[in-house]
């Protein structure tokens, strides 16, 4: 079974699942004084908004953190419809579906029905496959 720990303050409740944290630190990043790694609980999300979790937990890229409105069971974020992802051995990630992008300046791109996604880094269309990894 699946560790899930939960913080809860006013209404809304922080859902935490270590075992999809990639640990990016964007969470930390954005407030600092909830999310403290090395305190435990990890997460205190008092003196915080409840605009401010949500802002926060939205920017976890993995998953790991959601979040839920009391007298809601359902996470309030929007499921997207579902994708495939393939996985070419010494290759690209390829996107099958519509996917959106946001890029590290905050631009946003949408890429319908397939994408390659780099995973060498060396591709000089990055984040997306131009072939590079041939040549490593």
């Amino acid at each position: 079974m699946d560790i899930i720990k939960k913080y809860t303050h006013n209404e809304v409740t922080v859902v935490w699942k270590p075992g999809l944290c990639i640990h990016s630190g964007n969470c930390v990043r954005t407030l600092p004084h909830v999310f403290k790694p090395k305190e435990k609980p990890w997460v205190q999300p008092e003196g915080s908004t409840s605009e401010q979790l949500i802002d926060a937990v939205k920017k976890c890229p993995s998953g790991a953190l959601t979040y839920t409105i009391e007298n809601k069971n359902e996470p309030m974020e929007e499921t997207p419809e579902k994708i495939k992802v393939n996985l070419i051995e010494n290759g690209p990630a390829i996107v099958v579906g519509t996917c959106e992008i946001t890029h590290p300046d905050g631009s946003v791109e949408t890429r319908e029905r397939r994408s390659s996604f780099c995973r060498c880094a060396k591709s000089a269309n990055f984040p997306f496959c131009d072939g590079s990894h041939k040549n490593v």
